[in-house]
């Protein structure tokens, strides 16, 4: 069994965060404005040892990579940004496949959405607007994938190199595509084709691309979207139409998790999971808190997950995620609860193993800082 997680590239000063939120405007700005919502309320969450650091200085993605090698993450599932040829958030990228030293696999996920205020919660107003060019434009996207798809740290699946995509059902002519990129993969013998993986999620309910391989089930959206009851999805329309805060709870939601057995059409599954979730630093009240989350509780369920039988063959397990501060979805250390996230997913990886559980040592993360 394998662990990837989704990574996050918004932790450095751009021009255009600067123009749109402020100057030095990063993911921490929103994560150090957080406030708790009630008596108890774990907010703001702060680094461990005030570790705000910036990816766009190299030591930052070395230091990520030795935490998720010591910890057992396989791999980083980091947003990629492209619209029609314009990159944003693309810095951390690029100076990992310019720097072959650093440890750490990795692939794209094609965040291919209209980039809006979504970050501060107004998702009416558009900033960049996803568009999709002619083969001109699929030559020059194919172009900037290139070195990465060459680098021997970017993961494959049956020989492929993995992409997972956002909003499959909106490529026009997607299909068609894709068939053009695993053409010029196997022009440059690179590789016989892509492994294509989509999300499942509300905005792509059902798998849209015929030449998909897989999907990710994203959570914790998907079972607060498909599987929590009639009575539940109820509950939370009405919090979003009066802007008050959706309350979750961890054990719940983990439980339908563990039960769940949908099947697309023979395609591998790539399961998600998740570890934290509380969007309120970037949405305030007008957010989703899960509540009743520990690092025991995340151990237990995801060596739960790790070594149940599915049917679908899947060998990696996709967890939301890496550093996703901002919607309180992390994995990296803590003030609050220090190593013990990463240190759950060692069990995991371990568990899966046939070489059964080793305790950390209590002091073991000091050469990591």
């Amino acid at each position: 069994m394998k662990f990837w997680t989704l990574y996050l590239p918004q932790f450095y000063e751009t021009k255009e965060n600067n123009e749109w939120w402020g100057e030095g405007y990063t993911e921490w700005t929103a994560v150090r404005g957080a406030v708790p919502l009630y008596r108890g309320h774990e907010q703001p969450m702060i680094p461990f040892r005030h570790k705000y650091y910036d990816l766009s200085k190299r030591e930052t993605l070395e230091w990520q990579a030795r935490l998720a090698q010591k910890y057992g993450i396989d791999a980083f599932v980091i947003f990629h940004y492209w619209y029609e040829g314009r990159l944003l958030l693309e810095k951390p990228s690029e100076m990992l496949v310019n720097s072959p030293e650093i440890p750490v696999g990795y692939c794209f996920c094609w965040a291919n959405h209209t980039w809006t205020r979504a970050w501060d919660g107004k998702d009416h107003q558009i900033l960049v607007a996803q568009k999709y060019g002619g083969k001109e434009e699929w030559e020059a996207h194919f172009q900037y994938l290139l070195p990465f798809w060459k680098d021997p740290r970017y993961r494959r699946i049956d020989g492929r190199p993995v992409l997972f995509i956002y909003k499959a059902g909106d490529i026009p002519d997607g299909d068609v595509r894709i068939a053009y990129y695993e053409k010029r993969l196997h022009e440059e013998g690179i590789a016989d084709g892509l492994y294509v993986v989509e999300y499942i999620n509300t905005f792509n309910t059902r798998p849209s691309l015929a030449s998909s391989q897989a999907v990710y089930e994203d959570e914790p959206n998907f079972t607060c979207r498909f599987v929590i009851s009639p009575f539940g999805k109820a509950k939370r329309v009405v919090c979003k139409m009066l802007h008050i805060t959706d309350y979750q709870n961890f054990d719940h939601l983990w439980r339908l998790l563990l039960k769940k057995r949908r099947r697309y059409d023979g395609r591998r599954i790539i399961h998600g999971a998740f570890a934290m979730w509380d969007n309120s630093p970037r949405r305030g009240r007008d957010s989703r808190v899960i509540r009743g989350a520990t690092p025991q509780k995340f151990a237990a369920n995801l060596r739960k997950l790790s070594t149940s039988n599915r049917p679908d063959g899947s060998d990696i397990i996709l967890i939301n995620a890496w550093n996703e501060w901002g919607e309180g979805a992390m994995l990296e250390p803590t003030e609050q609860y220090g190593f013990a996230y990463l240190k759950a997913i060692k069990l995991a990886a371990e568990a899966a193993s046939a070489d059964g559980i080793r305790k950390p040592k209590p002091d073991e993360e000091e050469d990591i800082l």
